[in-house]
C-alpha cells in the first residue's frame, strides 16, 4: 500500500507542468554550483528536497536515498559557505 501510494504521488508531481526535475544521483554530484544563479539553483535544490520529502531521520532511510540526502543538503550547504550575500 504504502509503495503504491508513494508511486501515485510521484506519478502526479511528474504530470504537473511547473513541477522541476529531479536529479539523479550522479546529476546531483556533477551539480553545476554558481554564485551567480545561487538564487535560482538553491530554488532547484529545495524543489527537489520538497518533492523528495526524505525523513529527518538518516536511519530510516535506504542507502541509496541516505546518500541522495546528504549529497542534497551539502550543495545546498554549498552556498551558504562558498557564495556571500
Amino acid at each position: 500500500m504504502k509503495i503504491s501510494l508513494v508511486v501515485l504521488a510521484l506519478l502526479l508531481a511528474g504530470c504537473n507542468e511547473t513541477s522541476s526535475k529531479v536529479l539523479t544521483y550522479d546529476e546531483l554530484v556533477n551539480y553545476p554550483s554558481q554564485c551567480a544563479k545561487a538564487d535560482a539553483q538553491l530554488r532547484e535544490l529545495k524543489e527537489i528536497q520538497r518533492v523528495k520529502n526524505f525523513d529527518q531521520d538518516p536511519d530510516n532511510l535506504n542507502p541509496a536515498d541516505r546518500a541522495y540526502n546528504s549529497r542534497l543538503k551539502a550543495s545546498i550547504w554549498w552556498y551558504a559557505y562558498r557564495c556571500e550575500k
